[in-house]
């Protein structure tokens, strides 16, 4: 990488092959990780910031024209459909791809409640997926897949226009969660996951230009004990597995928090960002007369 310059995207191609090459990367690219979260995947959506952020980013991608009754969007590591549900009544057809059938199991039920006959869901690893089709626009929220350079080609070769991409920005603090790394596992655990440096250099050096939104908020996600807890060891043993007398100290410390009515609250700092390119206008910008 010594000879290789900032602004080329072999550097950050290089890079990316480094970060992949994590175990905590390589697990949470596991369907069985995120199964193991659907549960409780969706109590981030009664968090008042979380909906800001959320409402905010479907108010600009509207704006933009990005979702528009004759288009059709990709929403690649969908989750539950937290943005999918949002964008199908503005779109012709949102195509949701997921490794995880817990998530996906989830996304069927919002399906079925809100009668959304245009989405589409594909159970599929997006790094071996294949589309068949180009998407007016390729959507990904907070997802490891957008560590590595070769998922974001595909997503810009799958995009016929638009790219639109949330990740964290360098902020994300959970105080119980880094109590109890420290406790248990010896260390404080590293709560950022993938970050903007990579995905936007990448992205920059390729010669689009992204335009950036950043958001600043505190996600609270109350839970009953012995959800709160089972969550934290999910977010711990994405480091190494936990033995019986380690669960049981998280499920302790949880107990200790708990309101009388049996209530947790876990509260993240956080600050990310959504990242929204339109291909026609960065063709535009380099376009001279």
């Amino acid at each position: 990488m010594q000879d290789l310059r900032l602004n080329t995207p072999e550097f950050w191609e290089q890079l990316s092959k480094a970060k992949c090459d994590d175990s905590i990367n390589k697990k949470c690219l596991k369907p069985e990780t995120w199964d193991k979260a659907a549960a409780t995947y969706d109590d981030l959506e009664k968090c008042k910031d979380y909906q800001a952020q959320v409402t905010e980013i479907i108010n600009i991608l509207q704006q933009k024209g990005a979702l528009d009754k004759e288009n059709v969007i990709a929403d690649v590591a969908c989750g539950t459909g937290t943005y999918a549900v949002r964008m199908a009544p503005f779109a012709k057809k949102v195509v949701c791809i997921d490794i995880s059938s817990g998530m996906l199991e989830k996304l069927r039920e919002k399906r079925e409640r809100f009668s959304m006959s245009n989405i589409d869901i594909i159970q599929a690893d997006w790094q071996n997926y294949e589309p068949r089709e180009q998407f007016d626009m390729v959507f990904s929220s907070m997802t490891p897949l957008l560590r590595n350079t070769d998922n974001l080609k595909k997503m810009i070769a799958a995009s016929r226009r638009f790219l639109g991409i949330v990740t964290w920005a360098g902020v994300r603090r959970n105080s119980l969660l880094s109590e109890l790394s420290l406790e248990i596992l010896g260390e404080e655990i590293n709560q950022k996951g993938q970050d903007i440096t990579l995905t936007f250099n990448y992205l920059y050096s390729l010669g689009l230009a992204p335009n950036l939104t950043f958001f600043t908020g505190c996600w609270e996600k109350v839970r009953p004990v012995e959800s709160q807890a089972k969550n934290l060891i999910w977010r711990l043993e994405m480091v190494r597995p936990l033995s019986d007398e380690e669960k049981a100290r998280v499920r302790a410390k949880v107990r200790d928090l708990a309101t009388p009515d049996g209530m947790v609250s876990s509260v993240s700092a956080v600050r990310t960002c959504f990242m929204f390119i339109d291909k026609n206008q960065n063709k535009e910008a380099v376009s001279c007369p």
